[in-house]
């Protein structure tokens, strides 16, 4: 399974952590998320707006993301002239030309939670996983909803039916389960059946919350706002 953290790359250098954005101007202009997930020689295990990672290597481009160089735990990507270098486990967002349309038309008729970026730039926000309410950062990083292993099962969640897999994080390689979530809900947002993992306490010290519910959203970033709205 493709993740933030993937084990595709067993000798990759990899780390989970909180995407961090950056800011664009408010309403004019849409964005390119980027995700750094491991490096290995001159190549970079690579997500663009939330998407499975992919593996590019130095001069290769995906989805308008180019990459420039890898050295060690560090990537220089290029998006439409915009050159940054980012480190393996973060992420950041590029504004692109494409304009959004106008935010009153955008949420008419439909309800939105709108988060506000703490002084590092990341988004935290409560969700009830199954009922049961806790911090979560948003990462769009990861591919899927990822919790540790104490608030799964405050939620109830039977791990001894779970599908356990092998996965490598920045403390070295861990187990975790593959479980769906009966129901997520952040605000007056929710989902039903969204896939999640879940980890050990001592590698995944806070629960994030990954693709598998964000890309059910839309999200909007305004500044130091993030709007989510119900896709589907």
């Amino acid at each position: 399974m493709a993740m933030g953290f993937t084990a595709k790359f067993p000798a990759a250098q990899m780390i989970i952590a909180a995407l961090c954005l950056c800011d664009w101007a408010a309403g004019a202009y849409a964005a390119t998320m980027v995700g750094i997930s491991g490096t290995l020689g001159d190549k970079a295990l690579i997500s663009v707006n939330g998407a499975p990672a992919r593996v590019l290597a130095t001069g290769q481009q995906l989805d308008g993301v180019r990459v420039i160089e890898v050295r060690g735990d560090r990537v220089t990507i290029e998006v439409e002239g915009q050159r940054r270098t980012l480190k393996v486990g973060l992420g950041d967002a590029f504004a692109t030309r494409r304009t959004l349309p106008d935010k009153t038309e955008k949420t008419s008729g439909r309800e939105g939670v709108v988060l506000t970026a703490d002084a590092r730039g990341h988004f935290s926000t409560q969700v009830e996983i199954n009922g049961v309410s806790a911090p979560f950062l948003v990462d769009t990083g990861a591919s899927v909803v990822t919790l540790p292993s104490s608030l799964a099962r405050r939620a109830n969640i039977d791990l001894e039916r779970a599908t356990p897999i092998t996965i490598s994080t920045a403390n070295g390689r861990a187990k975790a389960y593959r479980v769906v979530l009966n129901t997520v809900k952040v605000g007056s947002l929710g989902a039903h059946l969204v896939e999640a993992v879940v980890i050990d306490d001592a590698k995944l010290p806070f629960a994030l919350l990954g693709m598998s519910f964000l890309n059910r959203m839309n999200m909007h970033r305004e500044g130091d706002s993030l709007t989510l709205l119900q896709r589907y």
